[in-house]
């Protein structure tokens, strides 16, 4: 029976030479991530034929697996994935499965699993010259909010330190207040997420940035590099009360820190409205489509 392990800050040099080895654009392969989220998805690991296997459990608790992530016969690890699923009577479900995983999947097993898109998941990728520039018609909506900030307000950019860790924390509460957080499990849980991480800012390695307003903190960001074109952003948060706020804060933060990387992935929309609505304002020049792959004996 496989020993699964928790997820702590000392794994992150393990999760990161994985993730190396493959580079898969998607931005659940992020130390940072997974850690973020590993109460709310009550993520594990365990390594499998010096294969990374990741373990999580959907908000219905019903228990999913990533790609494993390793050089060698991933058939066998595959094989090994399914007996455990079969062993403790769930249904076998890997999720954010990406094209060229499938085809790594259907070289080991052809014909076996069922690949269905998960939508709600993409990642949304923009070239970092496009949100640094907003050049166009089509960022003309962009920039009309950056001219309103700074017509109204006199603002600094700066990097997120430990020093500003705190102020952060109290705008992310400031956030959750206007937000009605304690109505909103996912918000809870959200805040707890952002907090794991500004808590060990320098441990996990990331890059963030901070706007702010008469010497205020009203804006923060943070995000990393993870392939060697790509970045990923894991959180925005901005004063919903500030005209422009989320605008500065995207634009100042990639010019500033991501100026000399190709992309920016900006995660997925979850399916919600006003999100998606966001996301596909910046005109991402692709969606990194993902999929739930099932045995095909489950369907029916």
């Amino acid at each position: 029976m496989l020993q699964l392990k928790d997820i702590t800050l000392n794994e992150k040099k393990l999760f990161d030479d994985y993730f190396q080895l493959k580079q898969y654009e998607i931005s659940d392969m992020t130390f940072t991530n997974l850690y973020m989220w590993r109460k709310s998805y009550q993520i594990k690991y365990a390594i499998i034929d010096d294969f990374l296997c990741i373990f999580a459990r959907q908000k219905d608790n019903k228990p999913f697996t990533l790609m494993p992530v390793g050089n060698g016969n991933v058939a066998q690890v595959l094989e090994k994935l399914m007996d455990y699923f079969r062993q403790n009577n769930h249904p076998f479900m890997m999720k954010s499965i990406t094209h060229r995983m499938i085809e790594e999947i259907e070289n080991a097993f052809p014909g076996k699993f069922k690949y269905i898109p998960s939508r709600d998941t993409y990642d949304y990728v923009y070239n970092s010259s496009d949100l640094i520039n907003l050049e166009g018609r089509k960022y003309h909506a962009k920039r009309n909010h950056i001219n309103k900030f700074l017509a109204l307000n006199s603002y600094v950019y700066e990097p997120l330190t430990v020093d500003s860790v705190e102020e952060c924390k109290k705008a992310a509460e400031e956030w959750c207040r206007k937000r009605d957080c304690n109505q909103n499990m996912g918000l809870l849980e959200e805040k707890e997420a952002i907090f794991d991480v500004l808590n060990h800012f320098e441990e996990l390695k990331v890059k963030g940035g901070v706007i702010r307003v008469d010497g205020k903190v009203v804006c923060f960001t943070f995000g990393e590099q993870f392939t060697k074109d790509m970045v990923v952003i894991h959180v925005e948060k901005a004063d919903p009360d500030i005209q422009g706020s989320y605008a500065i804060i995207n634009q100042q933060f990639c010019a500033h820190e991501w100026a000399n990387v190709k992309y920016i992935n900006r995660e997925e929309d979850l399916g919600l409205p006003g999100l998606r609505q966001a996301k596909q304002s910046y005109h991402p020049v692709r969606l990194i489509e993902k999929h739930i792959a099932i045995l095909n004996e489950q369907v029916g």
